[in-house]
């Protein structure tokens, strides 16, 4: 589990697998090494959307806006299935703050939608963080290390680490 962020924004790191659990008001409570980068960034405000059925997405407030942008300006947004994701990502973003406990309250209605139950995954992505329900989160993890190396090289141009 690590954290890298530049104030600025130019360097905002965010990764690492943690296992947490919602409590009965389902709130989820953020994790202090996260919660201070959070704190620096964005004043501990955030957004959370849907991308998916699987997964929530969770941005600091300043990373948002450029997420946000380039979701409305996507191309061929006359597209019924680019419209579709555009209502999801967009329709559904909540801003959020982190509470003094550093906790936040999950949207019912995003937390219905993603399947998320009281065992829960944040995933740091970079900029951003996925949150998964536990049993979702597995079987994703089971099927990346399923996927064929000669597949994902071909779809990756020839990238590796």
């Amino acid at each position: 589990m690590w954290g890298n962020v530049s104030i600025c924004g130019v360097n905002l790191m965010l990764g690492g697998v943690t296992h947490l659990n919602l409590d009965p008001k389902n709130r989820l409570a953020i994790p202090a090494k996260y919660r201070d980068i959070l704190q620096s960034l964005s004043g501990g405000k955030i957004v959370i959307t849907l991308e998916s059925a699987q997964c929530l997405l969770i941005y600091p407030e300043n990373e948002w806006g450029v997420v946000r942008d380039k979701v409305q300006n996507l191309p061929n947004s006359l597209h019924p299935l680019v419209k579709s994701y555009q209502r999801l990502v967009l329709g559904y973003a909540e801003n959020l703050e982190i509470d003094k406990s550093g906790r936040v309250l999950l949207p019912a209605i995003l937390k219905q939608m993603a399947k998320l139950d009281k065992e829960i995954v944040l995933v740091g992505m970079g900029n951003k963080f996925e949150l998964w329900d536990k049993n979702s989160w597995h079987q994703e993890t089971e099927k990346a290390l399923q996927s064929s190396a000669e597949d994902l090289a071909q779809l990756l141009n020839g990238f590796n680490l």
